[in-house]
């Protein structure tokens, strides 16, 4: 069984606190007993897993049991331990009608039951239950560890040393010879002379030298995204109602489609599913920003279409190649196309807060502030993104991810998930139109 074995007595030289131990959890006492477990098991929780080897080992590990029916902790009570079910079945209601269930032996007991300050569920012991409790304060230390993970990091380094195509990415990324795609013409004009302070006049002039991306500007303000009551029928027409940041933004996506080929009929399917997924989670993002109105719909739509940035110069290294691995291609993207994609966006001389989308979006337990914000916005458009996939089942609970957890009473809840999904159907679908045609 999954979760057999992960607990060891402790050593005989050992110093042991008493077998059993008064734990406070709001104003209830329970009876834990500490416990030493492997490393590898705390490895495998989420987030706490991110943490080194030599903290882990120093991690005070307590183990409680319930009987079925009787209560975990309560809603509304602040967040006091990590707490993983090991053995038995977990009902976590809310008064606002919400329900889920934790088991043990599955992926979504890897993850705390409740990771919100103040738990917006009770949880109750649907049979005989045993929790580990960890220290809370983990939470946001290992969380924000990810964002000091790179390619170098020697954790990443030995699982890239072990494939092919890692080891020649890893060679590649030392020489800094990656192979970073360049966006087209219009693109790097309008970015750069958008740096000068120009005019819509200017910016009209440039769009014009790619009659493609005129065209398309053209469809966009005449879409149901920024419609107006008349139709518009020229560049210089559409680049007025757009203004010059938006226009600067969707030419940049226009261009980037450009850069999503190959002509290898595995990598071109790999790179158009990349594509795809990019062109969804930007319709989201578009959408969750214009429903909570705390971020500029026009750059969490391009944060949207660049958070995965990071595939390209990997699957053209493997397309250099004579012979590759899929799988091996796979590993490399889920290793290190965070890393490439910041580096992809840094050359690019996109915004730092653009730049570090990429090495954020899997991270669900980042914590980027008290205010609500990009990052926040391109987290939950993934997290939606994904829902109805066979990835679902592998997400933690909607709310207890602090981008969630910042929208409060006016934001969104977890039952309202797929119903945003439903509603923003149509502009994922328009979204999909505008970058596909």
């Amino acid at each position: 069984m999954f979760w057999k074995k992960i607990f060891t007595k402790p050593k005989l030289n050992e110093a042991v606190p008493p077998d059993s131990h008064d734990i406070s959890v709001n104003t209830r006492e329970l009876k834990a007993n500490k416990v030493k477990v492997s490393v590898a098991f705390l490895q495998r929780l989420q987030p706490v897993g991110l943490l080194p080897t030599h903290e882990l080992k120093g991690i005070e590990v307590l183990l409680a049991q319930f009987s079925a029916g009787e209560v975990i902790y309560q809603e509304n009570e602040i967040l006091a331990y990590l707490a993983y079910v090991v053995a038995g079945e977990v009902y976590c209601e809310s008064s606002k009608g919400g329900q889920y269930e934790v088991v043990a032996n599955t992926f979504k007991a890897l993850y705390p039951i409740s990771s919100c300050s103040i738990n917006l569920f009770s949880a109750i012991a649907k049979s005989a239950v045993k929790i580990i409790y960890l220290p809370v304060s983990l939470l946001e230390e290992s969380s924000n560890r990810q964002v000091k993970v790179d390619i170098h990091h020697p954790m990443i380094s030995r699982q890239l040393q072990k494939l092919a195509l890692g080891r020649d990415l890893l060679s590649h990324v030392q020489l800094q010879t990656i192979d970073i795609p360049s966006l087209p013409d219009v693109a790097i004009r309008l970015r750069m002379a958008m740096q000068k302070d120009i005019g819509i006049a200017e910016a009209v002039k440039i769009v014009s030298l790619d009659q493609g991306i005129s065209a398309k500007l053209v469809q966009v303000v005449n879409s149901p995204l920024y419609r107006g009551i008349n139709p518009f029928t020229s560049c210089e027409a559409a680049v007025n109602r757009l203004g010059l940041i938006t226009t600067r933004n969707l030419v940049t996506g226009f261009s980037m489609k450009a850069l999503f080929h190959s002509d290898n009929k595995v990598l071109l399917k790999k790179i158009r599913q990349a594509w795809l997924q990019s062109v969804k989670v930007s319709g989201l993002c578009h959408t969750l920003a214009v429903l909570t109105k705390k971020v500029d719909p026009e750059e969490a739509l391009l944060a949207g279409l660049t958070h995965n940035i990071g595939v390209l110069p990997i699957i053209r290294l493997a397309d250099q190649q004579a012979s590759f691995s899929p799988d091996e291609l796979e590993q490399c993207i889920r290793i290190s196309s965070a890393y490439i994609g910041q580096c992809v966006l840094s050359q690019w001389g996109f915004a730092d807060s653009l730049v570090r989308i990429p090495f954020l979006i899997d991270n669900w337990f980042y914590e980027s502030g008290t205010e609500f914000g990009l990052v926040d916005v391109v987290i939950l458009s993934k997290y939606h993104s994904l829902l109805g996939t066979d990835y679902m089942s592998f997400l933690p609970a909607l709310h207890d991810l602090p981008a969630f957890q910042k929208l409060g009473d006016h934001g969104l809840t977890p039952d309202m998930s797929l119903q945003i999904l439903h509603d923003a159907k149509q502009q994922v679908v328009e979204a999909m139109n505008l970058f596909e045609a």
